[in-house]
């Protein structure tokens, strides 16, 4: 029996010299740090500069963000109190700083504008030119191209005139309708009488309902292709006054009549 106790006495000795497993696993990764401890110290300390610097880009942006909408909203007034020189610095100067931004990129549309109310056709039209090569949104471009085309036409650039038309009446916006008359109008300024005469006939089948329908059939009748009652036949005879160009659009909610 004491056999017996003196050898489990030294079986249980035996485990008690043996390393505990928690501590071999402990002893390791410590020895492993310390051998990486380079290592490990500049990895986290790119993480950190990493992280500041994502931070301070942010800040950056918002910062910037803010400055450019305060510029466009000061441009904006200047515009709409008809201080069109100061508009014209402002949307030029925010144009040339913040072509990345969707306030910058709708900065160039509204200096065409400014141009436009000064009669300054030819940085007009570059404006315009300049923002539609921008690939807008399909409201802004139907009026940038709309607008295009009144800067052509008064420009005696009709053939031109006909096409940027063409291309806003083609072009989901406020300016569709208009721009249809515009296209049918160059057409007529360019001595295409037939052509014309369709691009009319086509605006009413498209158009039943418009309330420049009545002024199209007056149009139709002086040109000799029908016969309203307010209106007789006339194929020498001009389009009515109210046909006439229609003036610039300068925002989603301007929406000039022919």
């Amino acid at each position: 029996m004491s056999t017996t106790k003196t050898h489990q006495r030294k079986i249980v000795r035996k485990q008690l010299k043996q390393p505990d497993e928690f501590q071999s696993f402990f002893d390791g990764a410590r020895d492993f740090v310390l051998e990486n401890l380079n290592q490990v110290i500049f990895s986290a300390v790119i993480v950190l500069v990493a992280a500041a610097v994502a931070v301070g880009t942010y800040a950056y942006e918002r910062h910037r963000d803010n400055l450019a909408a305060d510029q466009f909203y000061a441009a904006m007034t200047a515009l709409n109190q008809k201080d069109y020189k100061q508009a014209e610095s402002r949307f030029a100067q925010l144009a040339e700083q913040e072509p990345g931004r969707e306030v910058g990129r709708l900065a160039r549309f509204y200096l065409g504008t400014a141009y436009l109310r000064q009669n300054a056709l030819k940085p007009a039209r570059d404006a315009f030119v300049a923002y539609l090569a921008q690939d807008p949104n399909p409201l802004f471009a139907n009026l940038g191209e709309f607008n295009l085309a009144l800067v052509y036409e008064r420009l005696r650039e009709y053939g031109k005139a006909e096409r940027a038309y063409s291309e806003a009446a083609a072009t989901p916006g406020p300016e569709q309708t208009s721009a249809a008359l515009g296209a049918a109008r160059m057409l007529l300024k360019q001595g295409k009488k037939e052509e014309a005469i369709k691009a009319y006939r086509a605006f009413l089948a498209t158009h039943p309902f418009a309330s420049e329908r009545q002024d199209v059939l007056e149009t139709l009748a002086l040109l000799g292709a029908g016969t309203p009652s307010q209106a007789p036949p006339n194929p020498t005879a001009t389009i009515p006054s109210k046909a006439a160009p229609p003036k610039a659009s300068a925002s989603p909610a301007a929406s000039p009549r022919h």
